[in-house]
């Protein structure tokens, strides 16, 4: 989890109506798995299972933090460089002490990657879940849900939102549903002649999974949950532009968006952790896919697999 390098660029920009300089690019090592997890929503379902993978806090309270650290782009929209809080207040069912705080979102991100996939868990306290939205089932911003953005061959270019042009833009939306209980649970936006397209179908979203849990109030709220993702390559590969498959040693842009309606009928709030989404994909952090294991020490997923195996074999007879 080590932060490689922080390089201030010093020109400026107006990026979605706030000015301020371009963000600072940032690296981190991605820890690479020994045993890949079991995507049921449980960080410690395997003893270690997530160990030493990356880890992000997303939350208005870390957006204060950026801000403290790397500036800002509008203080009072509590817009930092690297990192904004655009949760909105549903004046009729939150309370203006709740809204926009921690108390009505905050996360932790983990991650990790191997040779067949990237994967994430994320750990939610959430005030009011809404997985309703408006009229069109497929707007995934309108419904509680994590966004995954990613440079997958990391071009470093200058296309996004304000330009309207997009180069290898890919983005995996997991809506806080169980996995297939909803048909867009999950969302691919990707690329096609620089333009964002929407995929739903299920046959080009095969290899895309997540395991979901409802944690009730585990991590303080009322209506928490855990998403716990696998994205594989071969996915990537087939719908998404990747390239080559990583190996240690490539870079990857990203950054994440977390989806936070309260009632809403239509979009309703969101954070941008780490870099912003929302801009120019220039802006997006990078992963430095690395060796340093991340997951159980030696022995401990067979041994739970094991297991595992022995009481299905019970439960079975």
């Amino acid at each position: 989890m080590r932060k490689i390098a922080i390089a201030a660029v010093a020109f400026s920009l107006c990026l979605a109506g706030i000015a301020g300089a371009q963000a600072p690019e940032r690296f981190f090592d991605l820890p690479k798995f020994t045993s890949p997890p079991t995507l049921d929503g449980d960080r410690n379902t395997v003893p270690g299972e997530w160990a030493n993978a990356l880890e992000f806090d997303c939350s208005p309270d870390q957006i204060l933090r950026d801000g403290a650290e790397f500036g800002w782009r509008d203080i009072e929209q509590q817009a930092s460089e690297v990192s904004v809080n655009q949760l909105n207040q549903n004046g009729e069912i939150e309370d203006s002490a709740v809204a926009r705080t921690n108390a009505d979102f905050s996360s932790f991100i983990w991650q990790a990657w191997d040779d067949d996939a990237l994967y994430y868990i994320t750990e939610v306290r959430d005030n009011i879940r809404d997985t309703s939205g408006g009229g069109d089932a497929h707007a995934w911003w309108e419904r509680d849900s994590m966004s995954l953005y990613l440079d997958l061959n990391n071009e470093d270019h200058p296309g996004g939102d304000p330009t309207g042009e997009y180069v290898n833009l890919n983005v995996l939306n997991f809506m806080a549903v169980p996995y297939g209980a909803d048909p867009n649970s999950i969302c691919l936006i990707t690329t096609v002649q620089n333009k964002r397209v929407n995929v739903h179908d299920s046959d080009a979203l095969e290899g895309f999974e997540y395991g979901f849990r409802d944690a009730g109030d585990e991590f303080g709220g009322e209506a928490d949950y855990v998403i716990e993702g696998m994205l594989s390559w071969d996915a990537f590969h087939r719908t998404g532009n990747l390239l080559e498959t990583p190996t240690a040693g490539s870079e990857m842009g990203f950054t994440w968006l977390a989806v936070d309606p309260d009632g809403e009928d239509a979009y309703g709030g969101q954070i941008q952790c780490v870099a912003w989404a929302g801009g120019n994909q220039s802006e997006f952090a990078n992963w430095v896919m690395v060796n340093d294991p991340a997951g159980p020490a030696a022995g401990t997923a067979v041994e739970v697999d094991s297991w595992a195996r022995v009481k299905s074999t019970f439960q079975n007879n």
